[in-house]
Protein backbone atom coordinates (compact mmCIF):
# COMPACT_ATOMS: atom_id res chain seq x y z
CA UNK A 1 0.00 0.00 0.00
CA UNK A 2 1.30 3.43 -0.79
CA UNK A 3 0.81 6.57 1.02
CA UNK A 4 1.70 9.35 -0.85
CA UNK A 5 0.82 9.59 -4.63
CA UNK A 6 4.47 9.71 -5.67
CA UNK A 7 4.79 6.74 -3.79
CA UNK A 8 1.97 5.19 -5.58
CA UNK A 9 3.29 6.29 -9.22
CA UNK A 10 6.70 4.42 -8.36
CA UNK A 11 4.61 1.10 -7.66
CA UNK A 12 3.09 1.42 -10.93
CA UNK A 13 6.34 2.44 -12.95
CA UNK A 14 7.91 -1.13 -10.90
CA UNK A 15 4.81 -2.96 -12.35
CA UNK A 16 5.01 -1.39 -15.63
CA UNK A 17 8.82 -2.19 -16.38
CA UNK A 18 9.68 -4.79 -18.42
CA UNK A 19 11.27 -7.90 -17.05
CA UNK A 20 14.32 -8.95 -18.86
CA UNK A 21 12.93 -12.88 -19.19
CA UNK A 22 9.90 -11.26 -21.11
CA UNK A 23 12.69 -8.89 -23.12
CA UNK A 24 14.94 -11.69 -23.95
CA UNK A 25 12.52 -14.26 -24.63
CA UNK A 26 11.06 -11.65 -27.56
CA UNK A 27 14.25 -11.01 -28.97
CA UNK A 28 15.63 -15.09 -29.13
CA UNK A 29 13.56 -15.04 -32.46
CA UNK A 30 16.09 -12.65 -33.88
CA UNK A 31 17.75 -15.50 -35.82
CA UNK A 32 14.95 -16.68 -37.12
CA UNK A 33 13.53 -13.56 -38.53
CA UNK A 34 16.67 -13.25 -40.40
CA UNK A 35 16.53 -16.61 -42.11
CA UNK A 36 13.01 -15.90 -43.53
CA UNK A 37 14.02 -12.43 -44.77
CA UNK A 38 17.32 -14.00 -46.46
CA UNK A 39 15.24 -16.82 -48.08
CA UNK A 40 12.77 -14.39 -49.18
CA UNK A 41 15.06 -11.46 -50.51
CA UNK A 42 17.79 -11.77 -52.45
CA UNK A 43 19.70 -8.40 -50.79
CA UNK A 44 18.76 -9.34 -47.30
CA UNK A 45 21.18 -7.41 -45.05
CA UNK A 46 20.97 -7.77 -41.33
CA UNK A 47 17.84 -7.66 -38.51
CA UNK A 48 18.46 -5.02 -36.34
CA UNK A 49 16.56 -4.29 -32.96
CA UNK A 50 15.08 -0.69 -33.07
CA UNK A 51 11.76 0.66 -31.15
CA UNK A 52 10.83 1.67 -27.52
CA UNK A 53 12.96 -1.06 -26.12
CA UNK A 54 15.94 0.75 -27.63
CA UNK A 55 14.80 3.82 -26.28
CA UNK A 56 13.80 2.83 -22.54
CA UNK A 57 9.83 3.66 -23.53
CA UNK A 58 9.28 0.22 -23.31
CA UNK A 59 6.09 -1.39 -20.93
CA UNK A 60 5.73 -4.59 -19.45
CA UNK A 61 3.68 -7.14 -21.92
CA UNK A 62 2.08 -3.84 -24.19
CA UNK A 63 5.22 -2.96 -25.83
CA UNK A 64 6.23 -5.13 -28.82
CA UNK A 65 10.18 -6.01 -29.81
CA UNK A 66 10.66 -3.83 -33.18
CA UNK A 67 12.57 -5.93 -35.95
CA UNK A 68 14.10 -4.01 -38.52
CA UNK A 69 14.75 -5.66 -42.06
CA UNK A 70 17.37 -3.94 -43.70
CA UNK A 71 16.50 -5.16 -47.28
CA UNK A 72 18.90 -3.97 -50.64
CA UNK A 73 17.53 -1.52 -52.87
CA UNK A 74 16.72 -4.41 -55.28
CA UNK A 75 14.65 -5.84 -53.24
CA UNK A 76 12.29 -2.78 -53.46
CA UNK A 77 12.79 -2.04 -56.97
CA UNK A 78 10.57 -3.24 -60.23
CA UNK A 79 12.39 -1.66 -63.00
CA UNK A 80 13.50 2.14 -62.29
CA UNK A 81 10.33 2.66 -59.82
CA UNK A 82 10.17 1.63 -56.59
CA UNK A 83 7.73 -1.03 -55.76
CA UNK A 84 4.51 -0.24 -53.49
CA UNK A 85 5.51 -0.75 -49.95
CA UNK A 86 2.34 -2.60 -49.43
CA UNK A 87 3.65 -5.30 -51.57
CA UNK A 88 6.80 -5.26 -49.62
CA UNK A 89 4.65 -5.95 -46.34
CA UNK A 90 3.31 -8.41 -47.98
CA UNK A 91 6.34 -10.54 -48.87
CA UNK A 92 7.75 -10.09 -45.52
CA UNK A 93 4.35 -11.69 -44.08
CA UNK A 94 4.55 -14.71 -46.26
CA UNK A 95 8.15 -14.87 -45.47
CA UNK A 96 7.60 -15.05 -41.89
CA UNK A 97 4.31 -17.08 -42.24
CA UNK A 98 6.63 -19.69 -43.47
CA UNK A 99 8.96 -19.82 -40.79
CA UNK A 100 5.92 -19.35 -37.90
CA UNK A 101 3.10 -21.66 -39.47
CA UNK A 102 1.41 -21.84 -36.46
CA UNK A 103 1.36 -18.43 -35.07
CA UNK A 104 -1.34 -15.79 -36.13
CA UNK A 105 1.00 -13.03 -38.61
CA UNK A 106 -0.56 -10.02 -39.90
CA UNK A 107 0.08 -6.63 -41.17
CA UNK A 108 -0.34 -3.39 -39.11
CA UNK A 109 0.88 -0.22 -40.41
CA UNK A 110 4.56 -0.49 -41.32
CA UNK A 111 5.33 -3.62 -39.54
CA UNK A 112 4.44 -7.48 -39.85
CA UNK A 113 3.38 -8.70 -36.20
CA UNK A 114 3.95 -12.13 -35.26
CA UNK A 115 1.35 -12.88 -32.53
CA UNK A 116 3.93 -14.90 -30.36
CA UNK A 117 1.95 -16.31 -27.09
CA UNK A 118 -1.27 -15.01 -28.34
CA UNK A 119 -0.22 -11.48 -28.50
CA UNK A 120 1.40 -11.39 -24.95
CA UNK A 121 5.00 -12.12 -26.71
CA UNK A 122 4.19 -10.33 -30.27
CA UNK A 123 7.03 -9.20 -32.29
CA UNK A 124 6.86 -6.63 -34.93
CA UNK A 125 8.93 -7.04 -37.84
CA UNK A 126 9.52 -3.67 -40.21
CA UNK A 127 11.15 -4.21 -43.23
CA UNK A 128 13.13 -1.06 -44.62
CA UNK A 129 15.79 0.15 -47.19
CA UNK A 130 19.21 2.21 -47.06
CA UNK A 131 18.24 5.89 -48.12
CA UNK A 132 21.51 7.88 -47.25
CA UNK A 133 22.15 9.72 -44.03
CA UNK A 134 21.41 12.53 -41.67
CA UNK A 135 23.33 15.97 -42.01
CA UNK A 136 24.48 15.66 -38.46
CA UNK A 137 27.68 15.59 -37.11
CA UNK A 138 28.00 12.01 -36.46
CA UNK A 139 26.19 11.41 -39.19
CA UNK A 140 23.11 8.37 -38.95
CA UNK A 141 21.90 6.00 -41.06
CA UNK A 142 18.59 7.19 -42.61
CA UNK A 143 15.77 4.77 -44.24
CA UNK A 144 12.61 4.17 -45.99
CA UNK A 145 9.93 1.88 -44.18
CA UNK A 146 6.23 1.62 -44.99
CA UNK A 147 4.29 4.22 -44.52
CA UNK A 148 0.95 1.85 -44.29
CA UNK A 149 -0.76 3.40 -47.08
CA UNK A 150 1.46 1.91 -50.02
CA UNK A 151 4.25 4.56 -49.73
CA UNK A 152 7.24 5.15 -48.41
CA UNK A 153 8.38 6.98 -45.35
CA UNK A 154 11.74 8.14 -44.33
CA UNK A 155 13.00 7.83 -40.34
CA UNK A 156 16.08 7.55 -38.53
CA UNK A 157 15.96 5.03 -35.34
CA UNK A 158 19.58 5.10 -33.68
CA UNK A 159 19.04 9.42 -34.27
CA UNK A 160 15.60 9.50 -32.73
CA UNK A 161 16.94 7.12 -30.02
CA UNK A 162 19.55 9.70 -29.57
CA UNK A 163 17.45 12.24 -29.54
CA UNK A 164 15.00 10.73 -26.70
CA UNK A 165 17.83 9.52 -24.63
CA UNK A 166 19.50 13.15 -24.61
CA UNK A 167 15.94 15.46 -23.98
CA UNK A 168 15.54 12.44 -21.40
CA UNK A 169 18.75 13.26 -19.27
CA UNK A 170 17.68 17.08 -19.66
CA UNK A 171 14.50 15.84 -17.72
CA UNK A 172 16.54 14.03 -15.01
CA UNK A 173 14.92 11.17 -16.61
CA UNK A 174 11.36 12.17 -16.00
CA UNK A 175 10.58 12.45 -19.71
CA UNK A 176 10.98 8.51 -20.50
CA UNK A 177 9.13 7.40 -16.94
CA UNK A 178 6.21 9.93 -17.56
CA UNK A 179 5.73 8.10 -21.49
CA UNK A 180 6.14 5.21 -19.98
CA UNK A 181 2.73 5.79 -17.70
CA UNK A 182 1.07 7.59 -20.58
CA UNK A 183 1.58 4.33 -22.36
CA UNK A 184 -0.24 2.33 -19.52
CA UNK A 185 -2.70 4.58 -19.77
CA UNK A 186 -3.22 4.14 -23.24
CA UNK A 187 -3.32 0.42 -23.02
CA UNK A 188 -5.47 0.21 -19.60
CA UNK A 189 -8.38 2.06 -20.98
CA UNK A 190 -11.15 0.45 -22.57
CA UNK A 191 -10.61 0.57 -25.84
CA UNK A 192 -7.73 1.35 -25.97
CA UNK A 193 -6.47 4.61 -26.48
CA UNK A 194 -5.62 5.19 -30.00
CA UNK A 195 -2.30 7.01 -30.21
CA UNK A 196 0.61 5.77 -32.10
CA UNK A 197 3.65 4.91 -29.55
CA UNK A 198 6.10 6.89 -31.75
CA UNK A 199 4.18 10.45 -32.04
CA UNK A 200 3.63 10.04 -28.29
CA UNK A 201 7.57 10.04 -27.84
CA UNK A 202 8.71 12.70 -30.06
CA UNK A 203 5.43 14.84 -28.88
CA UNK A 204 6.24 14.88 -24.82
CA UNK A 205 9.85 15.54 -25.81
CA UNK A 206 9.09 18.48 -28.34
CA UNK A 207 7.39 20.09 -26.64
CA UNK A 208 9.31 20.32 -22.96
CA UNK A 209 6.48 18.88 -20.84
CA UNK A 210 8.55 17.13 -18.39
CA UNK A 211 11.19 19.90 -18.44
CA UNK A 212 11.98 21.98 -14.92
CA UNK A 213 11.44 21.22 -11.24
CA UNK A 214 7.88 19.15 -11.59
CA UNK A 215 6.41 16.02 -10.68
CA UNK A 216 4.96 13.15 -12.65
CA UNK A 217 1.58 14.30 -12.13
CA UNK A 218 2.12 17.49 -13.45
CA UNK A 219 4.18 15.64 -16.05
CA UNK A 220 0.91 13.57 -17.04
CA UNK A 221 -1.66 16.26 -16.44
CA UNK A 222 0.28 18.20 -19.17
CA UNK A 223 0.83 15.53 -21.28
CA UNK A 224 -3.08 15.00 -21.10
CA UNK A 225 -3.96 18.55 -21.92
CA UNK A 226 -1.62 19.13 -24.54
CA UNK A 227 -3.10 15.83 -26.44
CA UNK A 228 -6.34 17.20 -25.70
CA UNK A 229 -6.10 20.80 -27.21
CA UNK A 230 -4.01 19.15 -30.10
CA UNK A 231 -6.94 17.47 -31.07
CA UNK A 232 -5.24 14.51 -32.70
CA UNK A 233 -2.96 16.46 -34.91
CA UNK A 234 0.03 15.33 -36.73
CA UNK A 235 3.88 16.61 -35.32
CA UNK A 236 6.38 17.85 -36.85
CA UNK A 237 9.72 15.69 -36.40
CA UNK A 238 11.67 17.94 -34.46
CA UNK A 239 14.97 16.42 -36.15
CA UNK A 240 13.21 17.07 -40.08
CA UNK A 241 13.79 13.19 -40.61
CA UNK A 242 10.31 11.84 -40.81
CA UNK A 243 8.19 14.83 -42.03
CA UNK A 244 4.68 14.29 -40.51
CA UNK A 245 4.44 12.06 -37.72
CA UNK A 246 0.39 10.99 -37.35
CA UNK A 247 -0.97 10.47 -33.98
CA UNK A 248 -3.29 7.95 -35.20
CA UNK A 249 -4.29 6.33 -38.35
CA UNK A 250 -8.24 7.72 -39.01
CA UNK A 251 -10.17 10.62 -38.11
CA UNK A 252 -12.50 8.53 -35.60
CA UNK A 253 -8.94 7.54 -33.84
CA UNK A 254 -8.31 10.77 -33.70
CA UNK A 255 -11.45 11.73 -32.08
CA UNK A 256 -11.34 9.00 -29.53
CA UNK A 257 -7.79 10.27 -28.60
CA UNK A 258 -8.99 13.39 -28.02
CA UNK A 259 -11.90 12.47 -25.82
CA UNK A 260 -9.65 10.13 -23.75
CA UNK A 261 -7.49 12.67 -23.18
CA UNK A 262 -10.00 15.44 -22.29
CA UNK A 263 -11.33 12.58 -19.95
CA UNK A 264 -7.75 12.16 -18.05
CA UNK A 265 -6.80 15.41 -18.01
CA UNK A 266 -9.78 16.17 -16.21
CA UNK A 267 -9.36 13.39 -13.78
CA UNK A 268 -5.93 14.55 -13.48
CA UNK A 269 -6.28 17.75 -12.74
CA UNK A 270 -8.91 17.07 -10.01
CA UNK A 271 -6.16 15.05 -8.59
CA UNK A 272 -3.62 17.27 -8.41
CA UNK A 273 -6.14 19.64 -6.74
CA UNK A 274 -6.99 16.93 -4.26
CA UNK A 275 -3.56 16.24 -3.47
CA UNK A 276 -2.70 19.60 -2.71
CA UNK A 277 -5.68 20.47 0.01
CA UNK A 278 -4.42 17.21 1.31
CA UNK A 279 -6.71 14.70 0.52
CA UNK A 280 -4.56 12.23 -0.46
CA UNK A 281 -7.23 9.20 -0.50
CA UNK A 282 -9.21 11.45 -3.07
CA UNK A 283 -6.29 12.26 -5.08
CA UNK A 284 -5.52 8.18 -5.23
CA UNK A 285 -9.88 7.93 -6.10
CA UNK A 286 -8.85 10.15 -9.18
CA UNK A 287 -5.79 8.85 -10.23
CA UNK A 288 -7.72 5.26 -10.67
CA UNK A 289 -9.76 6.86 -12.68
CA UNK A 290 -7.34 7.86 -15.07
CA UNK A 291 -5.98 4.40 -15.06
CA UNK A 292 -8.97 2.59 -15.44
CA UNK A 293 -8.69 1.13 -11.46
CA UNK A 294 -4.67 -0.21 -12.58
CA UNK A 295 -3.47 2.62 -10.39
CA UNK A 296 -2.13 1.10 -7.01
CA UNK A 297 -4.31 1.20 -3.87
CA UNK A 298 -3.22 3.80 -1.05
Amino acid sequence: MSKSVLEGIQEYLSRIEPSSAEVDKRKSHKKTVEQALTAEFKNFNEVLIIGSHTRDTAIHIDSDVDYFGKLGIDDVTWGESRVSSATTLDRTKRALQARFQRTDIRVDGPAVVVGFGQGAGAVDVVPGVWAGTTRTTPQYPVYEIPDGQGGWWRTSPQRHAKYLRDEDERTGWKLSRTIKLLKAWKYARSPRVPVLGFHLELLIAAEGVCVGPKSYQNCLNDSFRLLRDRAGAALNDPLGISGRIEAAGTAAQRLALTEASRYAAEKSGRALEAEVAGRVGEAFDYWKLVFNGEFPSR
